[in-house]
């Protein structure tokens, strides 16, 4: 497994945690029309192309895959607000 491949998996587990969470915060169903299960693909696809750039460029592939870490953390992506706000809503420290 590439150095790259647990971070990107991370990245996707949060991110479809996240869709999950934000459905239920809003009182849905957990489907298909309220949470993007697109995010599995997508996941796949970033881990199998990190992969392959690892063994050109092992940092850049590894540097890239903290980075999308990070703004998974952040940036909203989607209908559902950030993991961090998800957080702050659930903890109490918003509204």
């Amino acid at each position: 497994m590439a150095a790259s491949t647990g971070i990107v998996l991370a990245v996707g587990g949060i991110t479809l945690g996240n869709e999950l969470l934000g459905a239920a915060l809003r009182g849905q169903q957990w489907s298909a029309t309220s949470v993007n299960w697109r995010v599995i693909p997508a996941t796949a696809g970033l881990a199998l192309a990190l992969a392959g750039l690892e063994r050109i460029a092992p940092g850049f592939a590894t540097g890239l895959a903290w980075l999308s870490l990070a703004t998974v953390l952040i940036v909203p992506f989607g209908r559902q607000p950030t993991p961090v706000d998800n957080a702050l809503k659930i903890l109490g420290y918003a509204k």
